[in-house]
C-alpha cells in the first residue's frame, strides 16, 4: 500500500511539472536613449521600465552588457508578472570613458517573437575641467565624494534624464533602417 501512495504521488508531482513556459508580449519604455554629459567619475543609474502586457509571466534569465563598466543591479531571473511593470537597473562606471560612448544590453528571456532584447543608450564622458586625472585619481575622488546641498535639490549631472529623440541617425541605426528596407523589399 504504501508503494502505490509513492508511485501515485510520483506520478502526479511528473505530471504537475509538465508546464510550457509561454511567450510574454512586452513594452520596453524608451530602449534607445540619449544621456545628457556626465562628468568622467561618475556613476550613471540607468533603469529601462518593461510592461508585461501579456498574459504570461516574463522571466528575464540573463542581463549581458557590451562593457564591463555596465553593472547589473538585478539578481536573475528578473520576473515581471502578467499586466505588471518591471525593471531592468543598470549602474554605468564612467572612470574608464572619455567622448562619446555607446552602450548596449541584452536582455534574454521569453518574449514575444524572439529570445532577445536589445537596450541602447549614449552619452558623453566629459573630463573634468583642471586636468585629466588618472584612474586611481578618479577612484579617490568617487569614495570620497560626499554630496552637498546643490546636489540635493538640484541633483548631479548624472540625474538630469535623458531624451529620445535624434535629427540625425546613427550609423549603426542608418544601417538598421538599410536592412529592414531591404528586408522588406524581399517580403512584399
Amino acid at each position: 500500500m504504501k508503494r502505490i501512495t509513492i508511485y501515485i504521488s510520483f506520478l502526479i508531482l511528473l505530471t504537475a511539472c509538465d508546464k510550457e513556459l509561454k511567450p510574454a508580449e512586452v513594452i520596453i519604455v524608451d530602449p534607445v536613449r540619449h544621456y545628457y554629459p556626465v562628468i568622467q567619475g561618475e556613476m550613471l543609474g540607468v533603469t529601462y521600465e518593461i510592461e508585461n502586457i501579456s498574459d504570461n509571466p516574463l522571466f528575464i534569465q540573463e542581463v549581458q552588457t557590451s562593457c564591463g563598466c555596465l553593472i547589473p543591479r538585478d539578481e536573475m531571473p528578473i520576473t515581471i508578472l502578467p499586466h505588471k511593470r518591471g525593471f531592468v537597473h543598470i549602474d554605468y562606471n564612467t572612470i574608464k570613458n572619455t567622448g562619446y560612448v555607446e552602450h548596449y544590453i541584452y536582455c534574454y528571456g521569453n518574449f514575444k517573437d524572439t529570445t532577445i532584447v536589445e537596450l541602447e543608450f549614449d552619452t558623453n564622458v566629459v573630463p573634468q575641467a583642471d586636468f585629466i586625472r588618472d584612474y586611481e585619481q578618479l577612484w579617490q575622488e568617487q569614495t570620497k565624494k560626499t554630496g552637498s546641498m546643490r546636489d540635493i535639490v538640484d541633483g548631479t549631472s548624472s540625474q538630469k534624464g535623458y531624451y529620445t529623440g535624434e535629427l540625425n541617425p546613427t550609423p549603426r541605426e542608418q544601417r538598421r533602417e538599410a536592412v529592414q528596407d531591404a528586408i522588406d523589399d524581399v517580403a512584399f
